[in-house]
């Protein structure tokens, strides 16, 4: 069985809270956007903006958080998967083969990753390459002290 490192397990650790974090808020700022109009102070007036033009933003607006949306729905399922195979891989489930398979997917999902969550993806980026390459840390164990 394959036994990951403390730093790459702290950092896919790490990574995983961020890209928890980055599913939540992708959800909250969907919901935000799809119920601008509820929001108390969203009136044409107080976006200083004739009531034609105010309108076409709102719709804008819906339309956008729609879209964000569909982005979160598909981060949270990328997001399961990746709390199955990286808690699996931090609990020492996985052979060396399998093992590195699964930091190979995490480097490149890194890699895809910085487009939406730049912190996330360098994490990956980081434990990824490390646990792929089979680097080793090394233990300066000192007797005597």
């Amino acid at each position: 069985m394959h036994s990951m490192d403390n730093t790459p397990r702290i950092i896919t650790i790490i990574g995983l809270i961020f890209e928890g974090l980055g599913v939540l808020g992708s959800f909250f700022g969907g919901w935000v956007l799809q119920n601008i109009e509820s929001i108390p102070f969203m009136t044409a007036d107080m976006a200083d903006l004739p009531q034609d033009e105010f309108d076409e933003m709102i719709a804008l607006l819906e339309w956008l958080g729609g879209i964000i949306y569909g982005l979160a729905i598909v981060l949270a399922v990328v997001f399961v998967i990746n709390l199955v195979l990286f808690v699996r891989l931090i609990g020492s489930r996985y052979t060396e083969e399998q093992a590195k398979k699964v930091y190979l997917y995490q480097a490149i999902w890194g890699g895809v990753n910085i487009l939406f969550n730049q912190v996330t993806g360098i994490l990956y980026l980081i434990s990824g390459v490390s646990g792929y390459s089979g680097h080793r840390e090394e233990r300066n164990i000192r007797e005597g002290i």
